[in-house]
């Protein structure tokens, strides 16, 4: 994540940093969160009534998301 801020804010000024914040808030604010713990506690594995659809549901986006990659040796 940090690579991440600090590419955007090479990108876009270091102003980008409080336009990141702005939309952020605002995120928290639709989906009812007060704070980034709270969302961070509400998605960690312990906060959930059954921990083993929580692992299958990580694990089936794993696999929904993987793709196919050529042998980049092999032009």
């Amino acid at each position: 994540m940090v690579a991440f801020m600090a590419s955007a804010m090479l990108r876009n000024g270091v102003h980008h940093a409080a336009h990141v914040l702005s939309e952020m808030n605002r995120w928290l604010g639709e989906y009812e969160y007060v704070s980034i713990q709270q969302m961070c506690g509400s998605m960690s594995h312990g906060a959930v009534t059954d921990p083993t659809a929580f692992e299958r549901g990580n694990y089936m986006k794993v696999l929904g998301s993987y793709t196919l990659r050529t042998n980049v040796f092999n032009d």
